[in-house]
């Protein structure tokens, strides 16, 4: 089943009256200097787009979402007292974690399963998304970061991932992940925390930041020298909302003493390291290749 018939568009408005809008936002008016990101909460489709032409089954799997990480914000949200903000819709329909020229934000596979409803994507149709999913998200979150920047703190930018615990034949050894580009500030201090706890953690595993770029925390953080950090939990391990909730204690745990140094709220100066797209491309490669190998 196609989203539509190529001699009768999809027009305006995407969303109809009754469906959610393109963000949720919680606990706005939070105390803590820091916003949480978590552009991959839900897995909702657009009434238009009559999901995709996939069965809903699919939208239980990780191409469609992340696992847990909705339950896991939450929490933190109120344990840190931090505002946050959610993508309301799946990232099949456009990934919110993505520059909009990369190759997987409007993806017409997941996992090897085929996404028709991207594949008969119209130029117009991609508009619509982006005009009414992608870019109100991205300027709402740009908008809480100028509220910080207005009052002189440049806040901490923290988004809540999950990742599937195999990954073609290859078996992710991973519980909990940090991808960070040049800022260790928040990394570091994060992933150390977790390795004294005996955590098997990964420092930029299982995607190296530094290689593949265009994410949200890139586009709002690093770009604007924020602190901050990308955080991924491997998804077996938050699969109900009680082991979620314990991640997120734990996560509380390492980073509620680093929102309490003042010093962290400053932009970051120093090194840059560049971004090479052929370097991405070749690394994202050699990452499948390893994986349908079977090795890390």
């Amino acid at each position: 089943m196609l989203i539509s018939d190529t001699t009768e568009p999809l027009s305006a408005p995407l969303l109809g009256p009754d469906e959610p809008g393109a963000f949720e936002i919680l606990n706005e008016g939070g105390r803590a200097k820091c916003i949480l990101v978590c552009d991959h909460a839900a897995n909702l489709v657009p009434q238009k787009l009559n999901n995709l032409g996939l069965e809903p089954d699919d939208f239980q799997n990780h191409y469609a979402w992340d696992i847990g990480v909705d339950a896991i914000t939450r929490r933190l949200s109120k344990l840190l007292d931090a505002p946050a903000i959610f993508g309301t819709y799946s990232r099949l329909v456009v990934d919110l974690n993505r520059h909009l020229d990369h190759p997987t934000a409007f993806v017409t596979s997941g996992e090897g399963r085929a996404v028709p409803g991207n594949v008969a994507m119209s130029e117009g149709e991609k508009t619509l998304r982006v005009n009414e999913l992608y870019e109100p998200f991205h300027n709402k979150l740009s908008a809480m970061i100028d509220g910080y920047v207005s009052q002189g703190t440049h806040p901490a930018i923290i988004a809540i991932h999950s990742f599937t615990p195999t990954f073609f034949q290859q078996q992710r050894p991973w519980e909990i992940g940090v991808l960070w580009v040049q800022d260790s500030r928040l990394p570091a201090p994060i992933m150390q925390h977790f390795r004294d706890k005996d955590f098997t953690v990964g420092d930029n595993e299982p995607y190296d930041a530094r290689i593949m770029r265009g994410t949200t925390v890139n586009y709002h953080a690093d770009a604007r020298g924020l602190p901050n950090a990308l955080i991924e939990v491997r998804n077996d391990l938050i699969d109900t909302d009680e082991k979620a909730h314990e991640w997120a204690d734990m996560l509380s745990h390492s980073i509620a003493p680093l929102l309490e140094d003042e010093a962290l709220f400053t932009a970051y100066e120093g090194p840059q390291i560049m971004h090479s797209p052929e370097m991405e491309q070749e690394y994202f490669d050699r990452l499948i290749q390893k994986a349908k190998q079977g090795d890390l």
